[in-house]
């Protein structure tokens, strides 16, 4: 543990401030970080909004940044005398004074001047051992405008969620969403890389798949030129017997185109008559030639 307030709040402001400079940094919690009596060293830090100072010790409050909006020093040694440094912070909107000494509602006459405090916090003090103690407190800052809390309960004895625990827990949520959201970028930077790779030996799959289909394709193609052929095969004898058929048709028709030439031939009786002119010629021949030797027998 840091010995002393300035060595702690150098410490967390550089862990808290993930490197900010002290002039850009809103929000410092220095809990349980050291023992001190009173703070120091928080000058430079003029844009520190939220301030967490609890079971520090705390016997002062002098020193304190004048752009707080919400101041916990819960658990200290504070009393009511201490609280008159906190007139300056006229931006403060939430006060934790849990588990201080503070004696009674007299004693917070100093917070009339914080007009825009909304809520205060007393457990643990002595003062809240009245059971009327949130009344009175009402009544002793009821000319504060905007101030509705004591304990986070109303003037009903009402839950009332404290304005500034609202924003701190927005700015968790926003913080959380922002370490999601850089969460998210680092796992799609890692998650390109890997659709790189793996798209790489998916497109060589895609590549060996492409070779894959075309080979089922030629082979699909020469399925198919086989079923042609055997298709052509199977029609080839129907083809082959209407070629003969047809061949016969011309046949039949060729030897009936013979026949009537024959027919005529012979109902015109031209060859036989040529052969009965010339067997008639010989026989006058043989005839003149006898009468010629018969002739020839007388001379004599």
């Amino acid at each position: 543990m840091p010995k002393s307030f300035a060595e702690a709040l150098g410490a967390l402001a550089e862990k808290q401030g993930k490197g900010k400079a002290a002039g850009e940094i809103k929000s410092l919690n220095l809990d349980s970080s050291c023992r001190a009596a009173r703070v120091e060293g928080l000058e430079a830090y003029s844009q520190l909004e939220k301030l967490s100072l609890g079971s520090l010790g705390l016997k002062s409050l002098e020193g304190l940044p004048t752009t707080l909006t919400s101041l916990v020093v819960n658990d200290n040694a504070l009393t009511g005398a201490s609280l008159t440094a906190l007139t300056a912070l006229t931006n403060l909107r939430r006060l934790d004074l849990a588990g201080n000494r503070i004696a009674n509602v007299q004693q917070l006459e100093p917070l009339k001047q914080l007009s825009h405090l909304h809520s205060l916090d007393l457990e643990g003090c002595p003062l809240a051992d009245e059971p009327t103690y949130r009344s009175k407190v009402f009544e002793m800052l009821a000319v504060l405008p905007h101030f509705t809390a004591v304990d986070e309960l109303n003037k009903n004895e009402e839950v009332v969620e404290a304005e500034d625990t609202e924003g701190e827990e927005e700015e968790e949520d926003e913080d959380y969403e922002e370490e999601e959201e850089d969460d998210d970028d680092g796992e799609g930077e890692e998650g390109g890389e890997g659709q790189g790779t793996g798209g790489g030996a998916g497109g060589g799959a895609a590549g060996d798949d492409g070779d894959d289909d075309g080979e089922e394709d030629d082979g699909g193609e020469e399925e198919e030129y086989e079923e042609g052929e055997e298709e052509e095969g199977a029609k080839s004898p129907t083809t082959a017997a209407l070629l003969k058929e047809d061949l016969s048709d011309d046949e039949e028709e060729y030897a009936e185109e013979e026949e009537p030439e024959d027919e005529e031939i012979d109902d015109d009786g031209e060859e036989a008559p040529k052969k009965r002119k010339r067997a008639d010629s010989d026989e006058d021949y043989e005839e003149e030639d006898d009468d010629e030797e018969e002739e020839e027998d007388d001379d004599e």
